[in-house]
């Protein structure tokens, strides 16, 4: 309920700005600027996964170059680069350390990407994948490698 009342004052505070930014900030308009029938290019990762013991390699998915397609590898290419130090620390840290883990600098990113994500159906998996591995209480090896499947099963 009150999460609906933090969408309507969002949409609310982008109205200021007009009536194309209202639409497009509130799912009205598509904000894509391909022609009817053409489809995106491909978005180009900028962070090459590196195995890790336990997870073996991440690899990536085919992401389209759409608003929400470059949010979700961003998501992804966050998580390459924390996995490795992700490992370790749910093995080691108390359920609060890892939360104060995950609410620093280095998930920050991630975790502004993957918002927008909630409502976009084509990458509920990441976002799924994404709350389970960023939560202490269900962070573990089989929840990374979950993600690490929804990173590589994106298209």
């Amino acid at each position: 309920m009150g999460a609906g009342r933090l969408r309507v004052l969002a949409c609310r505070g982008v109205a200021a700005l007009g009536v194309a930014a209202l639409a497009g900030a509130c799912g009205g308009a598509p904000s894509s600027p391909l022609a009817v029938g053409q489809t995106p290019g491909r978005a180009t990762p900028t962070v090459m996964p590196t195995a890790v013991p336990s997870l073996g390699t991440m690899s990536y998915g085919t992401f389209p170059a759409t608003p929400d397609g470059l949010r979700a590898l961003t998501v992804c290419e966050q998580w390459a680069a924390l996995r490795g130090e992700y490992v370790t620390l749910i093995r080691t840290d108390t359920p609060y350390q890892l939360e104060q883990w995950f609410s620093g600098p280095q998930w920050a990113a991630a975790f502004v990407a993957n918002s927008p994500l909630k409502t976009d159906p084509d990458y509920s998996a990441i976002n799924a994948a994404f709350g389970v591995v960023s939560t202490a209480s269900s962070a573990s090896i089989g929840s990374a490698r979950l993600l690490d499947k929804a990173c590589a099963a994106a298209d």
